[in-house]
């Protein structure tokens, strides 16, 4: 089989991969604290250099282009358009997109990342995210569960991100980093996990505003322009296999009469 084929095929299966991410990130664009991934792609070598058989730069016949290859995706951790609510217990990080607020996971127990500050108050107080799975519980500081007395109409959120209630309670709600940010997973439902671990943000480095909501940081119309480049991409590499196809039997005709 035609090795252009091959070459066509892959770069046709990787800019799907990234039409699929693409199309992530728009159904996305009004998730609270989404934060906009990158399909990564890299030129390949062939599988003769793969396979230590020859060298790049060697100019033989093995020196040719191995097309693309997908190697994942990456988050772009930037702090998306902050917005004004009228809700309480909206929150925002106010910082370069980095913060996290850390939740737990109701069916294991996990504390996850997340930059999603559209929390609820549930009946019995318990501050929540609320998520298509679940209710993940908003924690402190020192990893428990935050309730809030809604009775008092003096509770409040302070900027230093401490819920102040009455009686002077002060519960400081759990603001981390992640210690690397490379190792995130991202685990869908806008939350996280941080592979290599989290830590607390100091106390003086704590900003926290009620009554706003970070939105997605993805751009719509960049999206659709990707979007549209990636569709043509793949249409190329279609064509191109069909081209090579169809010359492929064209051979394959010419000897069969010659036979």
């Amino acid at each position: 089989m035609s090795y252009g084929l091959y070459v066509s095929a892959e770069g046709a299966h990787s800019q799907e991969y990234r039409l699929r991410t693409i199309a992530n990130n728009i159904a996305n664009v009004d998730t609270p604290g989404f934060k906009r991934e990158v399909a990564l792609q890299m030129a390949r070598h062939t599988e003769r250099i793969d396979q230590g058989y020859d060298y790049p730069g060697s100019g033989s016949i093995n020196d040719i282009s191995g097309g693309v290859i997908t190697v994942g995706t990456k988050t772009e951790f930037m702090l998306g358009k902050v917005e004004s609510t009228t809700n309480p217990t909206d929150l925002t990080i106010a910082d370069d997109g980095k913060g996290f607020f850390v939740v737990q996971d109701p069916r294991n127990g996990e504390f996850l990342l997340t930059r999603a500050g559209n929390f609820e108050i549930l009946s019995d107080g318990q501050l929540v995210l609320q998520s298509g799975k679940g209710r993940y519980s908003v924690v402190d500081e020192d990893m428990q569960p935050i309730f809030i007395d809604v009775s008092d109409p003096t509770w409040r959120i302070n900027d230093d991100g401490t819920v102040q209630q009455a009686g002077g309670v002060f519960t400081n709600i759990a603001i981390v980093r992640s210690n690397n940010y490379n190792d995130m997973l991202k685990l869908g439902e806008n939350v996280y996990r941080a592979l290599d671990g989290f830590t607390p943000v100091a106390q003086t480095d704590r900003k926290v505003k009620a009554f706003t909501l970070e939105r997605s940081s993805v751009n719509p119309a960049a999206e659709m322009i990707e979007m549209i480049v990636t569709a043509r991409a793949i249409e190329t590499n279609t064509k191109m296999m069909q081209n090579q196809d169809e010359m492929t039997a064209g051979l394959l005709n010419k000897v069969l009469s010659l036979s």
